[in-house]
């Protein structure tokens, strides 16, 4: 089978990259190693945050507003609903230099996209939100934040990739890559897949898929505790939610557009993991973090989880993804490690692979994301 372009990887960023790859006319195979649509990966699920609220580095923030304006247009095109505007409550202890640092990126970021950032006293969050964060808590609001439907969102990809003509070859996957420039992709069918250029986002497979092309990554991944409480407050409004704390207090959570009257609030953190082997992680210990929190924090919720799934982190040392070309072989590209955080900036990050894969420049800034930023070995401490 010989096609211009592979993408190896039908996540949303494989799916993001293959639309704007078909788009421009190249003749793309969409490869997957599993039968679609599935959740074994990272993508999985209903709903995902998107926000103009950054703490991280600051070039995401432009990142994060051109894939903002693409998923209404992506919306727009594929004629399905992707997007629900909600609030983002950003909480953290003031006196905590890092949260209070995280608190002020997320001001500043907002504003930098055009927004206009709400600080309220922790009072009045807890009088709005039904919340009972304790007197030290600040709190700035990100007016322009809202989930995304994301099972609709890799859907919609799709269907445009299919309609520019793009083929989708799952439940295949890869057993090597072969570089050169004509690169072959061998899979455990038995054929072998022939293109000029690969786009590999592999999600939680990163790292080992990698490795067989010679480049080792401080990447890994973890999994992720996916917890819905029942809403027990009749008064409690739909928002989305990020504490910036660090270690057992990093949570994040989501309105009940998934299961009506449950809302979504999951630790930020979780064991390390063989993504093929996800399943035999202990999460016992999440598990009662997340209840103590619950029950700490959120009145509003019953005290234990009437819901509880999982998905996979792909995590960096900096928590920063990597996007950028093999350093030996120019026509093939990757991107991963978006640790936790990638969901919504698929459509810029999805076009920049895009680009490159066609040989041309991304048309935003990936520079802070290329994998030289690891010049020694990185360790980091996880549960």
């Amino acid at each position: 089978m010989e096609y211009e372009v592979a993408v190896i990887g039908a996540g949303v960023m494989g799916s993001s990259a293959a639309h704007y790859l078909a788009k421009e006319g190249r003749r793309t195979i969409l490869i997957d190693q599993f039968p679609l649509p599935h959740t074994r990966g990272s993508s999985g699920g209903h709903s995902r945050i998107t926000r103009q609220a950054n703490y991280g580095s600051p070039a995401l923030t432009p990142i994060m507003l051109d894939s903002n304006k693409e998923w209404h247009r992506i919306a727009e095109q594929a004629g399905i609903d992707l997007l629900r505007p909600y609030p983002l409550v950003c909480v953290g202890p003031g006196d905590s230099e890092s949260a209070a640092d995280k608190l002020c990126k997320i001001e500043e970021s907002i504003k930098n996209s055009g927004f206009e950032p709400q600080i309220l006293a922790i009072e009045e969050v807890n009088e709005k939100y039904r919340t009972s964060f304790p007197s030290n808590y600040k709190a700035v609001v990100d007016p322009s934040a809202g989930v995304l439907l994301a099972d609709k969102c890799i859907q919609a990809f799709r269907k445009l990739y299919v309609n520019s003509g793009g083929t989708v070859l799952d439940n295949w996957p890869v057993t090597s890559i072969i570089p050169g420039d004509i690169i072959e992709i061998k899979g455990v069918q038995g054929k072998d897949i022939k293109v000029k250029n690969v786009v590999i986002c592999p999600g939680p497979w990163f790292a080992p898929l990698l490795e067989t092309l010679g480049l080792k990554f401080p990447v890994w991944a973890e999994k992720i505790g996916v917890f819905y409480w029942k809403i027990v407050d009749a008064k409690t409004p739909g928002f989305t939610f990020i504490d910036t704390s660090d270690g057992n207090h990093h949570f994040y959570a989501l309105p009940d557009v998934e299961y009506p009257g449950y809302m979504k609030l999951c630790p930020h953190v979780g064991p390390m993991i063989n993504p093929n082997e996800r399943d035999k992680a202990d999460m016992s210990r999440l598990l009662q973090q997340a209840q103590k929190y619950v029950a700490n924090y959120f009145p509003c919720l019953e005290s234990k989880p009437s819901v509880m799934e999982s998905c996979m982190y792909t995590l960096t040392p900096d928590e920063a993804f990597i996007l950028d070309r093999h350093p030996e072989h120019k026509n093939i590209v990757f991107a991963g490690g978006f640790s936790g955080t990638g969901f919504k900036i698929a459509p810029s990050c999805g076009e920049a692979l895009a680009r490159m894969a066609m040989g041309l420049d991304p048309k935003l800034d990936f520079s802070s994301f290329n994998f030289s930023r690891f010049t020694q070995q990185h360790v980091r401490s996880r549960l």
